[in-house]
């Protein structure tokens, strides 16, 4: 075969078992997108993959199916998902500039959840901008809170939100819910 697959791996594309067939590994730092990146995914699968799409651990997309010569053709197709997402690319139109540092994942954050601390997902966004593109195999997780639902501790680098508490005493109610809280938390930790 005449493949080059260092390339073709460094342009977000797997080699597969099967010959001659590929799949291309979309980016989406901190895991949000816009809905109307899913129909732009869903026509690549369609039209030049095998009609399946799989959603990573990474929390990105990849498409399976793509016969290597459909390859400029599915990067083209991903342009306005690279641009809409803010990505780091040197040769608009030629897909990503490498595959190496993985997808930065994160939490729903303090979007959604009443638990997180900070926004994961703008701050994977910020992480992305300086980290993208790479060649080094790293992995980077946030978590909004100590529930740690991004699994931060089994990466190479993850940050865990956490907050101060504030003792606020026209909200006290002298109850103690706090204090034994906290003392539990301690406890816990201090068996990790």
């Amino acid at each position: 075969m005449d493949m080059n697959t260092k390339q073709l791996k460094k342009n977000a594309f797997r080699v597969t078992k099967h010959r001659g067939i590929t799949a291309s590994r979309i980016r989406v730092p901190g895991g949000h997108l816009n809905a109307k990146f899913l129909s732009m995914i869903q026509n690549i699968a369609e039209t030049y993959g095998n009609g399946t799409v799989h959603i990573t651990s990474r929390q990105g997309f990849e498409v399976p199916g793509i016969a290597y010569e459909d390859m400029p053709k599915v990067n083209e197709l991903l342009q306005p998902i690279i641009e809409g997402l803010d990505i780091n690319q040197q040769n608009p139109g030629e897909g990503y500039n490498a595959s190496g540092t993985r997808n930065v994942t994160a939490c729903i954050g303090n979007n959604v959840c009443p638990y997180g601390c900070y926004n994961t997902s703008a701050f994977a966004k910020r992480i992305e901008k300086a980290i993208f593109p790479n060649d080094l195999h790293f992995k980077i997780a946030l978590t909004g809170c100590h529930n740690d639902c991004a699994k931060v501790r089994m990466h190479d680098f993850g940050i865990i939100g956490m907050t101060e508490p504030q003792y606020d005493k026209d909200r006290c109610v002298n109850c103690g819910a706090c204090v034994k809280k906290c003392l539990k938390k301690s406890l816990r930790l201090s068996r990790l």
